[in-house]
């Protein structure tokens, strides 16, 4: 295979249905907290609500709707727990590393399977980032979980309400008891896998923390996101995460230079987030900007009216790192491929 078909197959849209009830349920989640803060004058904190709401639904796979509450409520958890240790990790900056190693050391035994148990502690270790690289956050830290609380409740609120008003049929699903008893397999493979995988993630962390990037836990963040055992896969995500990154910086900007209000701004974010299960249906790259205009957008708000375009170019700087410290880390996990011919055409 030449260059030109792995880019075509990296960035190719895949045909699939709408998630028509998981796309509104996302904009009502994410918007509600904004609106409260937005009313309450706590804009900054309410961040955090539309954040969990988001994310929250992003591991809602459509199963019975007992086990879809679940799922939701475990990772509202994980989430939460991982917040409580960041925040302790930035006032012993020590206890980051191990917390770290042993989360990524887990989810690498989990094999990279995109299993909701995964997503959970996924979703918990960047709440573990955010929180350690979030100074101010330990003096408002009961406000910021009320408005997560918020969007947790949003989310089982309203998913409950739609399950109710309209027929659903439950997808399969993965139990989580099968994926919490894989991952503690000892397959040799696995732990080989998982211990590159952590060891490459605290490098990263060491190189951002050692050229005090600012918001360099997003660097740290892609190199979770984007590592595979396998490496065909690492390559296409880290082709896609960057073109999904600069078309989502791109949006961005244009977007924070041209609203000026907090009002529009949560307006144009309801929209957007309504849009985010659909994208990530279709294509990682097409997921990826989305969640990108999505982020960045939502933390300009407290500045809007400054149309600040300092944080997207940070943001496509440290996906460019990541996906670079990624490919070491790939290296790492499969060090064959230094010496390995390449495939003929």
């Amino acid at each position: 295979m030449n260059l030109r078909h792995h880019l075509q197959e990296a960035l190719r849209i895949n045909p699939a249905p709408s998630p028509w009830p998981r796309m509104l349920v996302c904009s009502f989640a994410t918007a509600v907290p904004l609106i409260v803060g937005a009313l309450t004058g706590q804009l900054p904190l309410a961040i955090f609500g539309a954040l969990f709401g988001f994310l929250l639904v992003l591991n809602d796979h459509l199963g019975t709707l007992g086990h879809r509450l679940w799922v939701i409520t475990l990772t509202f958890l994980f989430m939460l727990g991982g917040l409580l240790l960041g925040v302790l990790s930035h006032a012993h900056p020590p206890l980051l590393i191990p917390v770290l190693f042993a989360l990524t050391y887990w989810m690498g035994l989990m094999g990279a399977k995109g299993t909701e148990l995964e997503r959970a502690v996924l979703f918990g270790t960047f709440q573990v980032l955010g929180g350690a690289y979030s100074g101010a956050l330990g003096k408002y830290l009961n406000a910021a979980l009320l408005y997560a609380f918020l969007g947790y409740s949003c989310v089982i609120i309203f998913l409950s309400v739609l399950v109710f008003l309209r027929r659903h049929n439950p997808n399969p699903f993965a139990r989580l008891r099968v994926t919490l008893r894989e991952s503690f397999t000892k397959e040799k493979s696995r732990h080989l896998y998982a211990f590159a995988y952590s060891i490459s993630v605290l490098i990263a962390l060491l190189v951002v923390n050692y050229f005090e990037m600012d918001h360099g836990y997003w660097a740290v963040g892609t190199v979770l996101i984007i590592m595979r055992p396998d490496t065909k896969q690492s390559l296409y995500r880290s082709v896609q995460r960057f073109f999904g990154t600069l078309i989502g910086v791109l949006v961005a900007e244009l977007l924070i230079v041209t609203i000026h209000s907090p009002w529009l701004a949560i307006v144009a974010l309801t929209f957007i987030s309504f849009w985010g299960p659909w994208a990530l249906n279709r294509s990682y790259w097409l997921g990826t900007a989305v969640i990108v205009v999505m982020l960045l957008l939502i933390l300009d708000i407290p500045m809007i009216e400054h149309g600040d375009v300092h944080t997207p170019v940070v943001r496509l700087q440290a996906t460019g790192l990541g996906c670079l410290l990624s490919l070491i880390g790939m290296v790492i996990a499969n060090p064959q491929i230094l010496w390995r011919d390449p495939p003929r055409a």
